[in-house]
């Protein structure tokens, strides 16, 4: 798909004067049958570009390689070009390409090409340029016509305001100056770039809509009022952790919209971005920001949202197909886009992506998101959904089905697969998945029956809507320090980075997750590890409401510094409650001081879900380790397969005198252990 829809995908310039209108293969054996084309590479030399493939039929195989051009005939018209080299036809075999016989080495096809059609012009007008323009601007990624996802939906926009007399003009700045308030939390990005004229005609037509007959939908912010609320307390962080050092690496006018980031072994960050350009850049030198080196080494990947060096070779995952990126003359470009595996489905959906790339033990691994500008009768393909592996000969399998938008994938060092899950239809909240073979996650949109006899298995943990998440994206371990052994992941609209702490309870990965840090540049969304200590973190924003302050872009150094902060280190279930283990003992800990409440999610076909059974947990008793740094709370209520919200007093000071930086914390109690030995990650 060619489209400028939030900027993210490769764009075509002029007219297409030629369109192949038959799909099916135009590769023939003499005798009438049709051979069976594989994709292999493109590579590109002297700004002329020629594309591999190889053809098959049973035990016959031919490979190919294509140059198509566009050449201007002796009379001035132009003639479409086809030169093609084929090797190793056997002996005995005719073969014909669109009719035309192919002879061993170099064979030539012309075609002339006429102005451009009637049926082209007609497709550039459309009967309705208000839904063109929907679906151009991005609108439509945030809104629908009948259900609201995000934001409300259009009918009942134009339930709300068909009766006043000013809904045009105001509709119509709101658009383009963005706002919150009106149907809930969530945030409209402005839309500067939109002519005025075109969003009045986009406003008219959503308020000449049939009002819909129910009562338009408010979506209510999930966040737990509590009054008092402040950064850290009910609110999200308002700076940087005091452990952490940070440090700008992106040079003045480089500005990506990072989809993937690996370093090589001599220190260079490989870099891909989400925008239209689909680019892949090298930046050597990073300690230097003034004086980094940067190198557009490739650019017109489709989404290229996934990225792993292996070995010092570069592979990217774009949205059709996993790709090697090969410099074969040295010059530090790569010349050739080698196929590693396109097998894996995928449609013609803009908002049908594929996420995140990992290695582990010979293998990649990746996560398929599903489409989601599905009509009422299509369904979804049988491959998406998904997280999968792939082998280096190109061949994939599903390991698990039942996702939604899973951004951000993780595979530890004992095989364990982590994946995050972005709120949307069948899936009530953000998650944080602890991925097993052949397990269903829950996510059954425009599925059919496909799913419905399955049983949902729970994520390890829960990531509340516009509480603790909003879009998580990548995850990646903590190696060293005070907090080696967890995690921290990535989220674009949220911001910042959070951190959680996992142990296995019944067999069951389970575990908490904190607010860790803001004060990064954009919202989050890759991360490499340069050293241990050294994090780097890409970040971007998109049309849309995927974004943090709408800031597009960001790429920065994160250092573990030796300083900590006084806070939660860890969280873990006990079988009559639960036990919080500080960084420094407080100088006083009461059970006045923390308030402890329980919920669960239920998940339907509705955009995200309410929290069930919300109700505070009393707390029996409170005791202390012989340091003070742990205290194990008795929780009499505490239910399985419920989340667990802890909220400390905002007052609390560590026996050293050091203020609390954060005191929230979701724990996701998948099960209670039956005794207090548990196998911890």
């Amino acid at each position: 798909v060619y489209n400028k829809i939030k900027t993210i995908q490769p764009e075509s310039w002029g007219h297409a004067f030629f369109q192949e209108k038959n799909m099916t293969s135009s590769w023939r054996l003499s005798g009438g049958a049709p051979l069976t084309a594989h994709f292999k590479r493109y590579e590109i030399t002297s700004n002329r570009i020629k594309f591999h493939y190889e053809l098959s039929a049973g035990q016959v195989s031919f490979s190919v390689v294509e140059n198509p051009e566009i050449e201007t005939a002796s009379d001035g018209s132009l003639v479409f070009v086809r030169t093609i080299r084929v090797v190793d036809i056997p002996k005995g075999i005719d073969l014909l390409c669109g009719g035309n016989h192919m002879e061993q080495g170099e064979n030539r096809i012309e075609l002339p090409l006429a102005n451009i059609s009637q049926e082209y012009a007609d497709r550039l007008v459309s009967a309705n340029p208000a839904m063109i323009w929907l679906e151009k601007s991005g609108c439509n990624t945030c809104h629908e016509m009948e259900e609201p996802t995000v934001g409300p939906a259009y009918r009942d926009i134009a339930s709300r305001y068909h009766e006043k007399e000013d809904a045009q003009a105001q509709l119509t700045q709101k658009v383009l100056l963005g706002g919150s308030g009106v149907w809930g939390s969530s945030a409209m990005n402005p839309h500067p770039h939109l002519s005025e004229d075109d969003v009045a005609r986009m406003v008219r037509f959503i308020l000449d809509l049939q009002p819909s007959d129910n009562k338009p939908v408010r979506r209510k912010r999930l966040v737990q009022e509590i009054a008092g609320d402040r950064p850290g307390f009910g609110q999200a962080l308002g700076g940087l952790h005091p452990s952490l050092k940070l440090e700008q690496i992106r040079p003045e006018g480089f500005e990506p919209r990072v989809g993937g980031m690996d370093v090589m072994s001599d220190g260079s960050l490989i870099v891909s971005s989400w925008d239209s350009l689909g680019a892949i850049y090298r930046l050597r030198g990073i300690d230097d920001p003034e004086n980094v080196q940067i190198t557009r080494i490739a650019s017109g990947l489709a989404e290229p949202l996934g990225l792993k060096v292996v070995d010092d070779e570069i592979f990217v995952l774009q949205k059709h197909e996993l790709t090697h990126l090969i410099d074969s003359d040295g010059d530090g470009l790569s010349d050739v886009y080698r196929t590693v595996c396109d097998a894996f489905g995928v449609t013609a959906d803009f908002h049908e992506f594929s996420y995140g790339l990992d290695f582990h033990e010979g293998y990649f691994y990746a996560s398929l998101g599903v489409a989601m500008r599905l009509q009422a009768h299509e369904e979804q393909h049988e491959d998406r959904g998904t997280v999968i592996r792939i082998s280096p000969d190109g061949d994939f399998k599903i390991i698990a089905r039942g996702l939604r938008q899973p951004n951000g994938i993780m595979v530890s060092s004992a095989g364990d697969i982590f994946v995050t899950e972005n709120q949307g239809q069948w899936v009530p909240a953000n998650k944080i998945i602890h991925v097993q073979e052949g397990k269903f996650y829950g996510c059954q949109y425009h599925t059919g029956s496909r799913f419905a006899a399955l049983d949902e298995s729970p994520p390890a943990v829960w990531l509340p809507q516009d509480e603790i998440g909003n879009s998580p994206g990548q995850l990646a371990w903590i190696f060293q320090g005070l907090y080696a052994g967890q995690m921290l992941h990535c989220d674009v609209t949220h911001g910042g980075l959070k951190r959680s702490c996992l142990e296995k309870v019944n067999g069951q990965w389970q575990g908490a997750v904190f607010r860790f840090t803001q004060g990064l540049e954009a919202g989050t969304m890759r991360m490499a590890w340069e050293a241990p200590d050294q994090l780097l973190v890409g970040g971007l924003a998109m049309t849309g409401n995927w974004g943090w302050k709408e800031r597009y872009f960001g790429l920065e150094r994160i250092l573990l510094e030796q300083d900590t902060a006084f806070e939660m280190h860890t969280v873990s279930a006990l079988p009559d409650g639960i036990a919080i283990d500080f960084t420094e003992p407080p100088s006083v800990f009461t059970q006045d001081d923390i308030t402890v409440s329980q919920w669960r999610y239920e998940t339907t076909s509705a955009y995200g879900g309410p929290k069930i059974d919300l109700e505070e947990l009393a707390i029996m008793s409170l005791s202390s380790s012989a340091d003070g740094k742990r205290y194990e709370l008795v929780l009499p209520q505490m239910q399985a397969g419920h989340v667990i919200y802890l909220r400390l007093a905002d007052d609390l000071q560590s026996v050293l005198g050091q203020s609390l930086w954060t005191g929230e914390c979701w724990y996701t109690m998948n099960e209670i252990p039956v005794h207090p030995e548990k196998n911890n990650l």
